[in-house]
């Protein structure tokens, strides 16, 4: 029995085969389908043949055959950013003019804030670390409870010490802050060596 192949109106793109029982259905013909595999690609009737054409669609079962899925293909347009989410074909045919196949990289700047959050965090981080130690000497690694009881010990020997100790680290650390503020670029950022005088 013959294999009826169907198509869509007014495109004319394939969309199933089936036996014709004898009698076709309509928008069929039995022309015999372009060979497989067609990826990124699609029959299309035109001019009463058969042509592959481009097809960049998710292909999923059970709406496509086994041997006829695929991915698709993501893209982006002019404009869009790497937050943007990718875009996907819903329908034969090649990419929109422009279209890109990798997401758009990030701008300088937006590279240049995610620098200073980095290196912000380090500064605080280091302060922390620092004003610690200083408190802690020669303890390792001090808990928050060796750091509270030895902050208070030093307040009642030392009160102008304890208060040069911090003030030292603070301003230390408000000026790698500025610095950061002041960065215009990711190197710029990355090169400020983070360190404290314990």
């Amino acid at each position: 029995m013959a294999i009826a192949h169907r198509y869509t109106r007014p495109d004319q793109y394939y969309i199933n085969s089936d036996e014709d029982y004898g009698c076709p259905p309509y928008n069929s013909t039995p022309d015999a389908l372009p060979p497989r595999p067609w990826k990124n690609q699609w029959p299309q009737r035109v001019d009463g043949k058969w042509v592959l054409v481009e097809d960049h669609r998710q292909r999923e079962e059970p709406h496509f055959a086994a041997e006829d899925v695929q991915p698709g293909t993501e893209y982006w347009l002019p404009g869009d950013t790497h937050l943007s989410p990718a875009r996907r074909m819903h329908t034969p045919g090649p990419l929109p003019g422009g279209a890109l196949t990798e997401r758009p990289a990030k701008t300088d700047a937006e590279l240049l804030a995610e620098a200073k959050v980095t290196k912000t965090a380090e500064i605080t981080a280091g302060y922390d670390a620092a004003v610690a130690a200083s408190l802690t000497m020669p303890t390792a690694s001090p808990t928050a409870q060796d750091v509270t009881i030895s902050a208070a010990a030093f307040a009642a020997e030392d009160a102008e010490g304890l208060a040069y100790v911090m003030q030292t680290h603070a301003t230390h650390r408000d000026e790698l802050l500025a610095a950061v503020a002041a960065a215009t670029t990711v190197v710029a950022v990355q090169d400020l060596v983070v360190s404290y005088a314990v």
